[in-house]
C-alpha cells in the first residue's frame, strides 16, 4: 500500500569547508570578525540554563543579551556577511 503523503528527500546540511571560512574570514573587517566571535559565544552562553531565582545569574544572562544584539548589529550593518560574497561563486 503506498503512501497518502509523498516522500520528499530529507534537506542535507553540509557546513561550510574550514579553509572557505578562513577565506572569509581574511577579507572582513575586524571589528566585524570580533563581532562574529562574540556572537559565537553569546549563542553558547544563552543555551546554558539559568537558575531563575538567582539575581547574579539573570544579570548575567542580560549581560549576554547585550553582547548578543551589539553584534548583531555590528554584522547586519556590514554589507559582507559570512559567506554571503561567496554564495554567488556556486
Amino acid at each position: 500500500m503506498s503512501s497518502l503523503m509523498p516522500q520528499t528527500p530529507p534537506q542535507v546540511y553540509e557546513p561550510v569547508p574550514s579553509p572557505v571560512r578562513d577565506f572569509a574570514e581574511r577579507h572582513m573587517p575586524a571589528h566585524v570578525r570580533e563581532a562574529e566571535q562574540a556572537m559565537q559565544f553569546a549563542s553558547r552562553e544563552l543555551g546554558r540554563p539559568v537558575d531563575p531565582r538567582s539575581v547574579e545569574d539573570i544579570g548575567d544572562r542580560e549581560d549576554v543579551l547585550a553582547m548578543h544584539r551589539a553584534a548583531d548589529k555590528t554584522i547586519s550593518s556590514n554589507p559582507e556577511r559570512m559567506g554571503s560574497h561567496l554564495r554567488s561563486l556556486a
